[in-house]
């Protein structure tokens, strides 16, 4: 099992649209990152700090899926204002594993 876990900055002016987006989160994009193999998917907020944590099979795959996904790409466009620009230019930030307690 992979675990995956990301970070991206947010416009601070833009966080409750974030926060309000990820409350109806698409159907659709459910669905897509279920077909992709993610599962125990959980994103959290520090400050204008979005956090990201999933598991999966094979991270190469399930990242790769997503990013094919025609819905993912949708949600994308309609994410990226609510990014800093950090993230628009580079995309998320995935963050190595340095400790884990199985």
């Amino acid at each position: 099992m992979a675990r995956v876990a990301w970070t991206a900055r947010l416009r601070p002016e833009k966080i409750n649209e974030y926060l309000d987006a990820h409350a109806k989160v698409w159907p659709e994009l459910l669905s897509m990152l279920k077909e992709a193999g993610i599962r125990n998917y959980s994103i959290y907020l520090f400050g204008d700090r979005a956090f990201g944590y999933y598991e999966c099979d094979d991270a190469r795959s399930a990242i790769a899926f997503q990013d094919a996904s025609e819905i993912n790409k949708k949600w994308s466009v309609v994410m990226k204002d609510l990014f800093d620009l950090e993230v628009t230019e580079h995309g998320a930030t995935y963050l190595p594993e340095i400790f884990r307690l199985d």
